[in-house]
């Protein structure tokens, strides 16, 4: 008489089964973990709109004018403070606001008198920031634009702003 002894392991509809359920979570958890991600891009470019916004506003109060309209760029980290000139980078090279890696951002950050970032159906503000990136994503529309009484707004689905 023979004995036929069980061998040790998974048989294949068990894999199938233990694979099939990782898939359904995985599909189930990126969409959350990708909405957490632009989240938190989203609450810190609100912050750094804020942080322009008032440099900005510090600027007016030493000089009678905000700066010219224009994007923060890596270019104006070095620049010169020069008296009587209104143009975006003396912001950073008067050190109103702290030099910082500006290009390739998840978001573009423009400053001026009258700025809007390009943000569909945005009020014009004194700094504010639009979501960068590639066509068709969800979030690329996202932004935020702080006004000349230190409020900031945002657009397009973007979370709120905690003033």
């Amino acid at each position: 008489m023979k004995i036929r002894r069980r061998q040790a392991g998974f048989t294949l509809i068990e894999l199938v089964v233990v694979v099939l359920i990782i898939g359904i979570l995985g599909a189930v958890m990126v969409p959350g973990y990708t909405k957490s991600v632009e989240t938190s891009k989203a609450d810190d470019a609100a912050a750094v709109v804020q942080m322009i916004g008032q440099s900005n506003r510090m600027f007016r109060l030493d000089n009678n004018a905000y700066v010219a309209n224009g994007t923060l760029t890596d270019s104006m980290n070095s620049g010169t403070c020069t008296a009587g000139t209104t143009t975006t980078g003396q912001l950073i090279a008067c050190n109103y606001l702290a030099s910082r890696k500006w290009d390739g951002l998840a978001y573009a950050y423009s400053v001026g008198t009258s700025v809007t970032c390009s943000i569909p159906g945005a009020t014009a503000g004194i700094a504010c920031a639009k979501r960068t990136g590639t066509a068709g994503s969800t979030y690329l529309n996202w932004g935020y634009v702080m006004d000349a009484n230190g409020l900031v707004s945002y657009y397009n689905g973007a979370p709120s702003p905690h003033n």
